[in-house]
């Protein structure tokens, strides 16, 4: 029997088959980025969609027994992770400065 999946989790599938442009500006100092920056807006779709206003309320949304944040876990980690909730808050507080070059 084949499992259907919702139309959110669909679309977060989607965005990976997208095209996305490499990153041409050097890393500033301090940590490298563990989590790419199409993590961050496959993240950004799940929190406008479900209508999540903090990163706080996105890992609650993502710890729940349900089917659809179980199908969506796997897809927003990285290298077996998911980025905590600082993290996800850091990177939500910069993406307006990125955001149009991505989407134009």
């Amino acid at each position: 029997m084949r499992r259907q999946s919702s139309l959110l989790v669909s679309l977060v599938v989607l965005m990976d088959r997208l095209p996305w442009p490499p990153e041409s500006t050097p890393r500033p100092r301090g940590r490298p980025k563990t989590s790419s920056d199409r993590l961050v807006m496959k993240a950004l779709v799940i929190m406008i969609i479900r209508r999540l206003y903090t990163a706080h309320a996105l890992r609650t949304f993502l710890d729940q027994d349900d089917a659809v944040a179980g199908q969506l876990r796997p897809l927003l980690g990285e290298h077996g992770r998911c980025p905590s909730r600082r993290t996800w808050e850091r990177r939500l507080a910069i993406r307006p400065q990125r955001l149009p070059g991505l989407i134009g």
